[in-house]
């Protein structure tokens, strides 16, 4: 379920850097740092489709959770008995734990292909919320630009406005 969730905030964060990175940066002013992870860790909405998807993928995730563990099995049954068994028996296991490999890893890819396909579908619906927030505290707070926080080496203590921008995605996706 971790890898999961991984894979679902790694491209809201991306998306999240890309609106906050798209302001120009000469003559800056007024500068804010935000931190898209902790946007996507605790707004409302990114909660909310991380629940949502957790139950919609649950399934499958458990389903191939189940199926590495039959290969993990396969394979340590057969090399406890493999001395024992005839050149027939032996092929014939290998294919099998081959198949089921070859099963798990299309399972994976497909599932990966899924969730990224609901993730893009969710980063579509929520990005203009998302720059409407970054823009809002951007203007309340008289910045000039407003960037990445992992992508400053040094910040002053109270420039990080993600506080703001999560409150004002929570407020604008009600």
């Amino acid at each position: 379920m971790k890898s999961s969730t991984i894979i679902l905030k790694s491209g809201l964060t991306a998306l999240v850097m890309a609106a906050t990175l798209a302001a120009p940066l000469s003559h800056a002013g007024g500068i804010a740092v935000i931190d898209s992870q902790k946007v996507l860790e605790e707004s409302v909405p990114a909660k909310a489709f991380e629940k949502k998807s957790q139950k919609k993928y649950s399934p499958q995730i458990n389903a191939l959770k189940k199926l590495e563990e039959d290969i993990r099995d396969a394979v340590t049954k057969f090399e406890r008995d493999a001395a024992t068994m005839s050149e027939s028996e032996r092929t014939k296991k290998q294919l099998d734990v081959r198949r089921k490999q070859e099963d798990y890893q299309f399972q994976r890819r497909s599932l990966e292909q899924e969730i990224a396909q609901a993730q893009q579908a969710e980063l579509q619906r929520l990005m203009p919320k998302l720059e409407q927030a970054v823009t809002s505290v951007a203007k309340s707070g008289n910045y000039d630009v407003i960037i990445e926080a992992r992508a400053a080496s040094y910040t002053k203590p109270g420039l990080d406005v993600t506080a703001k921008v999560i409150d004002k995605l929570n407020a604008l996706t009600k």
